[in-house]
């Protein structure tokens, strides 16, 4: 075990030392000559120290990227002697597998909570410094405790399915899972809106009703079945700019953040509404989900073998006693974690395209890329997003087509 520890402690400072003499080069963020002194050019519209501190900003959160998901890896593995510690541990306090399993998953998902607190306050703390972040430190702790209940909760019912099927069905569990993922993957994004959302923030009708009837003439035009619009209090946590369509069916809600309204003009936010109501339009919900039952169906069966190959050469090693085994939960873990963060390059692509889709049906439905452009220029200045993305950030993290790309498109769109 110390020399398994050994190596991968080792191989994580190599992986981070190059990752990160990448994210220090000066010229990640180059503007293409092509485009300097137009409208995507953050020069005309963004100052100089606006500028540096949103490359600098970028380069953080790219950091904090590309470090702590191969170091939850890593720590997942190294923290399988604690992982069988805790497993004995349920087991002497409770008689019931299902409460040795709750136990179990909620003092593992707490210790690693707790391991990586001190980062994300870290973290918390520069978005406050560069003015992006307005969030309290009591307002911190909340959304903390939120989300670790309802991953928790999450994580439970999978953990009890996982272990039934693999009951069940030793050899097929992977591909039971992965049809039961798909309809519990549509009942959270149909109580999302209604259900979700509302723990976190305070949503209210729109109060210009000016806006919220040309945002709804937007909507009728897209067959959005609501007749309201929500305005949420997002000014309390950021000075970020956004707004979103989402839910399924009647569930539908078109939500603006209140900083939105603030810091855009009425043109400039219709022309974002379009494009947030292009999603839904084209069913962006339904092919993202497809998408992803393709990448997962190859991801659980994959997962299945490597998980199966893990416990068989090194259980015994870690102190596993099989695959049903509860102290075997952060190989699983550790397994979907790499194979998420693999798979970012193919799900952005995706991504990318949906969003490309989404920008030409607001075109066609505002016919206003003057409108456009000013949004997304607001959107980099105020978000201190970078106009450009080096490659390896845009594979990893890039779930749009660049702020550049979209203005310059915009802009031909304008012309024409």
């Amino acid at each position: 075990m110390r020399k398994i520890h050994t190596m991968i402690i080792t191989g994580f400072i190599l992986y981070a030392a190059v990752i990160s003499i990448y994210l220090m080069q000066g010229d990640l963020y180059a503007i293409p000559s092509g485009l300097q002194g137009t409208a995507a050019d953050p020069a005309t519209f963004m100052t100089g120290e606006q500028i540096i501190k949103a490359e600098s900003l970028s380069r953080i959160n790219s950091l904090g990227y590309f470090i702590l998901t191969p170091m939850q890896i890593g720590l997942l593995l190294i923290l399988l002697g604690v992982s069988v510690r805790l497993r004995d541990l349920a087991g002497r306090w409770f008689r019931h597998s299902f409460w040795q399993m709750a136990a179990f998953v909620g003092l593992f998902l707490l210790l690693f909570d707790l391991l990586f607190l001190p980062i994300d306050y870290l973290l918390l703390r520069v978005n406050q410094s560069y003015g992006i972040s307005n969030e309290t430190l009591a307002l911190f702790f909340s959304d903390h405790i939120k989300n670790f209940l309802i991953n928790g909760i999450g994580t439970l019912i999978i953990v009890a399915i996982f272990r039934l099927l693999l009951n069940k069905s030793p050899r097929r569990w992977w591909l039971w899972l992965w049809l039961i993922s798909i309809p519990l993957l549509l009942f959270v994004s149909f109580v999302q809106p209604v259900l979700l959302d509302p723990l976190y923030n305070d949503f209210q009708p729109l109060q210009d009703q000016g806006l919220k009837k040309e945002i709804l003439t937007l909507a009728e035009q897209a067959d959005i079945p609501t007749d309201q619009v929500y305005q949420v209090n997002m000014s309390e946590r950021t000075n970020a700019i956004n707004a979103y369509v989402n839910g399924i069916g009647g569930n539908a809600r078109i939500v603006l953040w209140d900083t939105i309204l603030n810091k855009l003009q009425k043109e400039e936010i219709l022309s974002v509404m379009a494009h947030e109501m292009g999603h839904f339009v084209e069913k962006h919900i339904y092919w993202g989900i497809l998408y992803g039952m393709i990448l997962s169906f190859i991801g659980f069966w994959l997962a299945s073998y490597i998980y199966r190959y893990s416990i068989q050469r090194w259980g015994a090693v870690w102190g596993i006693h099989g695959e049903r085994d509860l102290a075997a939960l952060p190989v699983l873990l550790a397994i979907v974690a790499a194979m998420g963060f693999l798979s970012a390059p193919a799900q952005n692509t995706f991504s990318r395209v949906m969003e490309h889709r989404a920008d030409t049906y607001a075109m066609k439905i505002t016919h206003n890329g003057d409108a456009a452009i000013h949004a997304f220029q607001k959107i980099a200045k105020e978000n201190l997003a970078p106009v450009t993305q080096p490659k390896l950030i845009k594979w990893f993290r890039g779930s749009h087509p660049t702020i550049a790309e979209r203005i310059v498109y915009f802009e031909q769109y304008a012309k024409e």
